[in-house]
């Protein structure tokens, strides 16, 4: 199924716990650490995804940038956007 694998410096008490655990839902030691493993990275990536302060500051940036363009009536970006979308539409 896996490899083994030696992991240093790890918690005691983090390790206890997640024995325990694994223990009581019917898991192996390894299955609880390899969903943990799992977790944790989706968690981290999430966060990037999720830093508030950059959506911030990009929001700010697309308003000062649009705040410089004048409107066209001849084109529409919701028009663009949904003809694109018609063409990604799978038959």
């Amino acid at each position: 199924m896996g490899t083994t694998i030696v992991i240093k410096d790890v918690d005691d008490e983090a390790f206890k716990n997640l024995k325990g655990e694994a223990m009581r839902s019917g898991m192996k030691v390894g299955e609880a650490a390899s969903q943990s493993f799992r977790f944790w990275v989706q968690q981290h990536r999430l966060r990037r995804v999720r830093d508030v302060d950059r959506q911030r500051r990009a929001a700010e940036m697309m308003d000062k940038n649009r705040s410089k363009t004048a409107p066209r009536g001849d084109w529409s970006s919701v028009d663009v956007v949904r003809s694109w979308r018609e063409t990604r539409r799978p038959s």
